[in-house]
């Protein structure tokens, strides 16, 4: 009798840094956008523009006839830069920004898309006030911590933002409750057990813009 040959599965594309870049390992297993992703992080001499152009190379041919070689968006996430593929049931993204001294720094992310019939992966909505818009809500699953990362923003004042958070982690001990420097940022963070929460919130044109960071860590 023959033996009935084992499924092969798609491996995972080549997704390299730009060349000479430095780079460092931020998780394997993040979600963010509703997908499980490995996120990498890199920084680099080269310019924006530069790094662009690698991609774009890297990328020239399309994956598909149907399918486009790759997507690029310079606007939504100002000032952040967007190139996304799609290949072999995988995407990869590319999200950079220049430095100050005209490098590149920013992330590299490859997640498997996900099979027919399976949705996004939904994660808790962070804590905020009524009429927050979560921006991105991201959750690391690393060793020895689990933590959620959380981005909004709404139309109240830094002041009623941090009245609401006090008043929220009222019974958790308060570990930071300050200003910081001179760019209207203020911080707080509170812990109780193996939970910690770590918030900004900073003022705005149109009202104001949170992080907050919760963490889980494994051990005390």
């Amino acid at each position: 009798f023959g033996l009935a040959s084992a499924p092969t599965f798609a491996r995972p594309p080549d997704f390299p840094a730009p060349r000479g870049a430095n780079v460092s390992k931020i998780s394997d297993n993040m979600v963010t956008q509703g997908r499980q992703m490995s996120v990498r992080g890199f920084t680099t001499r080269d310019s924006l523009e530069q790094v662009v152009k690698f991609y774009k190379d890297l990328w020239r041919k399309p994956p598909s006839k149907r399918a486009p070689a790759v997507a690029y968006d310079a606007e939504t996430l100002a000032p952040w830069h967007l190139l996304t593929r799609v290949e072999d049931g995988y995407v990869m993204t590319v999200q950079i920004q220049p430095t100050d001294d005209k490098g590149t720094f920013g992330y590299l992310a490859l997640g498997k898309l996900p099979e027919p019939g399976e949705g996004p992966i939904q994660l808790p909505p962070p804590p905020s006030m009524d009429g927050s818009v979560v921006l991105s809500n991201v959750q690391h699953d690393d060793p020895g911590k689990k933590a959620q990362t959380s981005m909004l923003a709404n139309t109240y004042s830094v002041a009623s933002n941090l009245s609401f958070y006090r008043d929220k982690y009222s019974d958790w001990r308060k570990d930071i409750d300050q200003a910081m420097g001179h760019n209207s940022i203020y911080a707080l963070a509170f812990r109780r057990g193996r939970e910690e929460v770590i918030i900004t919130i900073q003022g705005s044109a149109d009202g104001s813009q949170i992080v907050v960071n919760s963490i889980r860590h494994d051990l005390f």
